[in-house]
């Protein structure tokens, strides 16, 4: 994948027409979705810093899904078991989700929130599609091929999810992982180790890696920039470690819903619209 940066354009006008679209909802500071599984309605979490769409494993078992080999799973927390799920059928606002999903335990972060999280649809679901997340207006939605020239910053993938290049207070910039599922702003490593420069190669974590973080612990205020846009005084997580190898932490939600972020998982692209 091509590691040029390009500058994000903070462009006003709407791209193509949605043809499919679903409502969201911002709780517990992450994005809900209603997904149709036949007979049965689960409710997911818009999690980009998922390398795969998973399922819990309570809804796995009310849906009689069988159970696969078991994979190794990273978080921000440590990692734990999951289990290959193939044959998933299910849909948001008439978008197909992959049928190939991990299940796993998540009544852990389920307890940090108003509602069970029966799943997460992972930045598997956004490859080869182009995806509108409007928070202000409550819309998940498939747009058209975005026009050339319409701007945006070049993304590449790093650990199975979407990365852009970040910089904070002015340095250098390095990957950050573009992630609904995280309800800070930024959480940076700023540790003797960290490294990852946005022109420069990275490390891989082994397994699928799922990004689903909470609060956690204290913040700094800081100017951080993503391409040419310019957030200021944005509360800040430190971390004196890598999270994920090669990244150098995550952009979340109280960051991204300031903007309708477009991901452009064809011409790989994020687009920050005010």
């Amino acid at each position: 994948m091509a590691l040029t940066v390009t500058a994000i354009g903070l462009v006003s006008s709407p791209q193509a027409g949605a043809a499919e679209a679903a409502s969201i909802a911002v709780r517990d500071g992450l994005v809900w979705a209603d997904v149709d599984c036949g007979a049965k309605t689960l409710h997911f979490v818009v999690d980009t810093g998922a390398a795969s769409s998973c399922i819990n494993l309570a809804a796995a078992k009310r849906l009689g899904l069988r159970l696969g080999a078991a994979i190794d799973v990273a978080g921000v927390d440590g990692r734990t078991t999951g289990y290959r799920c193939a044959g998933f059928q299910a849909s948001v606002g008439g978008m197909r989700l992959p049928q190939d999903v991990v299940a796993l335990d998540l009544s852990g972060p389920s307890r940090a929130c108003s509602q069970a999280i029966d799943g997460l649809i992972g930045s598997d679901f956004f490859q080869g599609k182009v995806v509108r997340i409007d928070y202000a207006h409550g819309v998940l939605s498939r747009q058209g091929r975005l026009a050339t020239g319409s701007g945006g910053t070049r993304m590449r993938v790093v650990n199975g999810v979407m990365s852009v290049p970040v910089a904070l207070n002015g340095g250098e910039a390095r990957w950050a992982r573009v992630d609904t599922g995280c309800t800070e702003a930024l959480i940076w490593c700023d540790g003797a180790d960290c490294c990852c420069p946005a022109d420069g190669g990275t490390k891989r974590t082994a397994g699928k890696s799922v990004a689903l973080a909470a609060s956690m612990g204290s913040a700094k205020r800081a100017e951080v920039t993503v391409g040419t846009a310019q957030l200021h005084g944005v509360p800040v997580k430190l971390h004196n470690r890598e999270i994920f190898p090669g990244e150098a932490g995550l952009l979340g939600n109280a960051a991204l819903s300031k903007y309708c972020v477009t991901i452009d998982g064809i011409g790989e692209r994020l687009v920050l619209e005010r």
